[in-house]
Parts: structure tokens; sequence; C-alpha cells
């Protein structure tokens, strides 16, 4: 499921699906729509279990993921925040 609503700047988007792959500063996502998500992943980048902060580390190929995320459109986004979802 991927959802949009429009910003001045950016538009939010949030993509919820299984971790494909994890790079150094990027997370790839399969959404439920069937779309891979190629997502900009700055260090900064809060992951979450259950509210609680857990590290970069837990997130592997096959783990369910919820991504909120800002950009121009579904090819230029930067992930928010990264939710783990059990």
């Amino acid at each position: 499921m991927v959802m949009a609503a429009p910003l001045a700047a950016h538009e939010k988007f949030k993509i919820v699906g299984t971790v494909v792959k994890v790079h150094a500063e990027q997370i790839d996502v399969k959404a439920v729509d069937g779309a891979t998500y190629e997502i900009d992943f700055p260090a900064t980048t809060p992951v979450t279990r259950k509210v609680k902060k857990v590290g970069r580390g837990e997130l592997q190929p096959g783990v369910k993921v919820i991504v909120n995320a800002l950009g121009h459109d579904m090819f230029d986004l930067e992930a928010v925040d990264v939710q783990l979802v059990e």
C-alpha cells in the first residue's frame, strides 16, 4: 500500500511492504502493490519496533516494515522513519 498526501515542496508517502535489501544509505522495499521502491535511508533515520528504537541491523531482507518518506515522487524518496511490523 502506498499513500501520498500533497505538501508545498514534498509529498508524504507511506510504503507498507517487505525489505528486499538494505544498503549503507538506501533501503529497498517491495510494497504490497508489488512494486519495489528504492528509498534513501540516511543514518539519522530512526528505526522502531512498537515505539521503541532498535538498531539498523534489525532491518534484514524479509522483514515487514512501514516506511514514512518524503519526496517529489515515487522515484525520489527519503525515509523519515522506519517501523518494523510483527
